[in-house]
Formats: C-alpha cells, structure tokens, sequence
C-alpha cells in the first residue's frame, strides 16, 4: 500500500476503487454518485462570495 501524501493524491484514490456496490466507477453508481441537486448545494456551500466580511456585526432581533 502506497502512503497519500497529498488532499489531492487521496480524493483521487477514492475514484480509483470500486464504490461498496461493486461498480467499478463511483461515478456510474446511482446510489453513490452526487444528484444534480447536491452539486448544486455543495456549489453554494463552497462559494466564496456567500462568505460574511470580516468583522461583520449583525444586529440581534
């Protein structure tokens, strides 16, 4: 067994083994592979611009 070094290296090595159904290619799988919709809400989780400024104080309703 090889040691990942890198977060790169290791989201990589996911994709290269069979998924817990037995298909060879995760992506295939339609029980694993991510829905249109969770790429959508993973997209707004991981966008930068959504994030609060520094410092921002919001008021207390």
């Amino acid at each position: 067994m090889s040691r990942i070094l890198t977060a790169d290296a290791a989201f990589l090595a996911g994709f290269e083994e069979p998924c817990e159904h037995l298909v060879p290619d995760p992506n295939d799988c339609p029980k694993c592979r991510l829905t249109e919709a969770e790429i959508r809400r993973l997209a707004v989780l991981l966008r930068s611009d959504t994030a609060p400024a520094a410092g921002a104080v919001s008021a207390a309703a």
